[in-house]
C-alpha cells in the first residue's frame, strides 16, 4: 500500500475543502498519510493504483436526486475503487452512496436526526456508541453482503462491505466544520437550520465536546484502518 489517501467532499468552496474534513484530516496526516483532497468534479484525473484508501464525506444533497448529474460517476468511481480493492470510509451522504455503490439503496428517513446521538452497536471494537453527531435527513438501506453494526431506532448507522466502512454519522464535526456546513451548505436546497433543528444549540454543543469528538474520530480512523487491513506510515 502507498501513503496516499483521498478526501472526496461535496459543495464547499476551495478554501473550505481542508475544513470540511473536520478531525478527520489531522487523523490521517498524523498518520503519515499524504491527503489528496478533490471535489466530485475531479475524480476522472484520481489514479487510483497505491491508493491506501479513500475518505467520501457528507453532503447536503440526496443520491436519490436524480437531477444530480454528479451522483451516477461519483457511484461508478466507487465501483471502480471497490473493484481494485480499495478500501472506503463513507461519512454521512459517503456512507450513503457507498451503499448505492454496493447495492444498497437510499431514501428519506422516517425520522432524521440532528445533534449529538448514542447509537446501538454490534461491534464497538470497530465503531462504539459515541455519542457521534448527526445531521441527516436519508436514511440507508444497505446491501444484502452488507454487515450492519450500528443503528439507532429508524436508522442504519453503520455497516461494512469488505474492506469498507460506511457511517451514517459524522465523526470528523468539529466548530470550524460546522461553520463551513452552514456557509457552505445554506445555499443549496436544503438549508441547514430547516426541520426545526436549533442550531444555536448544536453548535454549543459541538464546541463543549470538540476536544472527545476529535479523540474519537482519531481512533474510529484508526479502528477503520484495521479492519481495512491498511498500515500507516507513522504508528
Amino acid at each position: 500500500m502507498g501513503q496516499r489517501a483521498l478526501a472526496v467532499v461535496h459543495g464547499v468552496i476551495p478554501d473550505e475543502q481542508k475544513t470540511i474534513l473536520g478531525s478527520l484530516l489531522p487523523a490521517m496526516e498524523n498518520r503519515g498519510f499524504t491527503v489528496e483532497i478533490v471535489g466530485v468534479d475531479d475524480l476522472d484525473s484520481v489514479d487510483l493504483a497505491g491508493l491506501a484508501f479513500i475518505c467520501v464525506t457528507g453532503s447536503p444533497d440526496s443520491v436519490y436526486d436524480e437531477k444530480l448529474d454528479w451522483v451516477a460517476p461519483e457511484r461508478q468511481f466507487l465501483q471502480q475503487a471497490d473493484a481494485a480493492n480499495v478500501p472506503i470510509l463513507g461519512v454521512c451522504f459517503g456512507g450513503q452512496i457507498l451503499a448505492s455503490a454496493l447495492g444498497g439503496s437510499v431514501s428519506p428517513s422516517p425520522r432524521p436526526e440532528h445533534g449529538f446521538t448514542e447509537i446501538d452497536t454490534t461491534r464497538p471494537e470497530l465503531v462504539s456508541a459515541g455519542p457521534w453527531m448527526e445531521f441527516h435527513h436519508d436514511t440507508i438501506t444497505p446491501p444484502d453482503n452488507a454487515e450492519v453494526i450500528a443503528r439507532t431506532e429508524h436508522n442504519v448507522q453503520a455497516f461494512t462491505v469488505r474492506r469498507h466502512l460506511g457511517l451514517q454519522f459524522h465523526p470528523e464535526i468539529t466548530p470550524e466544520c460546522f461553520d463551513a456546513w452552514r456557509i457552505g451548505f445554506t445555499t443549496r436546497k436544503r438549508p441547514i437550520g430547516e426541520s426545526g433543528v436549533d442550531i444555536a444549540t448544536v453548535a454549543a454543543d459541538i464546541r463543549r465536546r470538540a476536544a472527545a469528538a476529535a479523540a474519537d474520530a482519531d481512533e474510529l480512523l484508526g479502528r477503520f484502518l484495521i479492519h481495512a487491513g491498511v498500515t500507516a506510515p507513522v504508528a
